[in-house]
């Protein structure tokens, strides 16, 4: 069973962007399948693919928004800015036998994830289907 799992209420109306999401979602599966299969060494080129995808969906993301008109759109660019400056910091850790368990990093992961797009791109969601 997957550690994280896609649902419907994840949509946010957008094919392209769910589709970038679902992808999100199946990195953050891998990253704990790898955990499971304890192949430690395989966890930094994880979270370097995941940082990349971040970075390029944020991009798309943001592009599409800032076009709706959406309010919040400087307040959204920055939760995105403080996460990838977060996962930067866990993959500095990791390499160097920091503080943080690969664990923590997949729950922390997986929880920002599905809050941000349930909370924060839900909000957005109108302003794409206007």
């Amino acid at each position: 069973m997957a550690f994280l799992s896609w649902h419907e209420r994840f949509s946010v109306g957008h094919a392209e962007l769910d589709q970038q999401h679902r992808r999100l979602f199946e990195l953050v599966n891998h990253f704990d399948d790898v955990i499971q299969m304890g192949m430690p060494e395989e966890l930094p080129h994880i979270v370097d693919d995941l940082i990349r995808l971040s970075e390029a969906h944020f991009r798309f993301e943001m592009g599409l928004i800032l076009d709706t008109g959406f309010p919040r759109v400087v307040e959204h660019g920055k939760m995105h800015e403080e996460l990838l400056d977060q996962v930067r910091v866990m993959r500095r850790s990791m390499m160097v036998g920091g503080h943080v368990s690969p664990k923590a990093v997949v729950r922390f992961l997986a929880d920002w994830l599905t809050s941000h797009i349930l909370r924060e791109d839900m909000e957005y969601k109108p302003f794409l289907t206007a």
